[in-house]
């Protein structure tokens, strides 16, 4: 694993740095930036939306410093586009859970959509979430897609399915096995681990923006070994994600 440099080698403490995250990661980025905040001095802004919005974003000159991706695809292109520092690194891979605060029994797995009681179910938005995208996968790949496309409805992040699923706007989400470590969504309802064999592994990737490199590139270069560092590996696997072999 990659160490954090020494405090007294970090930048001053009125250094800020502007993460852009996926999410899926907001809940464990929390805890991530607070670590990195007491370890370093450097306070840490978080803006967290779908990954297909932050990348538009990106490109339109919003002023991130680094980006967390929920794949390796759009930190890939604004790579191969030119607005990274480098190429971006896998720092996890997420899981699919279908997850219900109701009474509806998720035990079957994805064929629980397939139940009467289920009036509706709520995917992330394929054209810009990369756990839309595994969702779609898994649904096409269990054979169920045909039977209940008409109950599903889409959200623009897997935190907007989070808030439909935990407000009762719907029965069932596809979302994040990090909810279930959610402070504030962890403890309520019921949920099931979707076969990893029905979707495409997601994998996340990290990489400092032109921005960060500008504007705060020792602080960025920080925060990049950061989330390979012991500390990091902990939160993550606390809150559900696995982490790339080179990372054990």
């Amino acid at each position: 694993m990659v160490s954090l440099v020494a405090c007294n080698n970090a930048p001053s403490n009125e250094s800020q740095l502007t993460i852009a995250v996926a999410s899926n990661m907001h809940s464990a980025m929390e805890d991530i930036a607070m670590q990195f905040t007491q370890k370093t001095g450097i306070s840490v802004q978080v803006s967290s939306a779908s990954s297909g919005v932050l990348t538009a974003q990106i490109r339109q000159g919003a002023p991130f410093d680094v980006f967390l991706s929920a794949n390796m695809a759009y930190p890939k292109a604004l790579y191969q586009q030119g607005f990274t520092d480098g190429r971006p690194k896998t720092y996890a891979y997420g899981s699919l859970i279908l997850w219900s605060v109701g009474d509806i029994d998720t035990s079957a797995g994805l064929a629980a959509l397939t139940q009467s009681n289920v009036k509706n179910f709520a995917i992330a938005n394929p054209e810009t979430a990369p756990y839309g995208i595994a969702a779609i996968q898994a649904l096409e790949g269990s054979g169920l897609m045909s039977e209940i496309k008409n109950k599903m409805v889409v959200g623009e992040s897997v935190g907007q399915v989070n808030q439909y699923v935990s407000s009762g706007t719907v029965q069932v989400g596809l979302t994040s096995t990090a909810v279930l470590f959610s402070s504030t969504l962890g403890s309520k309802g019921v949920s099931h681990k979707i076969d990893n064999d029905l979707y495409e592994p997601i994998e996340q990737g990290i990489v400092i923006l032109k921005m960060g490199l500008n504007k705060n590139p020792e602080a960025s270069k920080l925060f990049q070994n950061f989330m390979f560092s012991p500390e990091t590996g902990a939160v993550l696997i606390e809150y559900g994600f696995s982490l790339p072999r080179d990372s054990l």
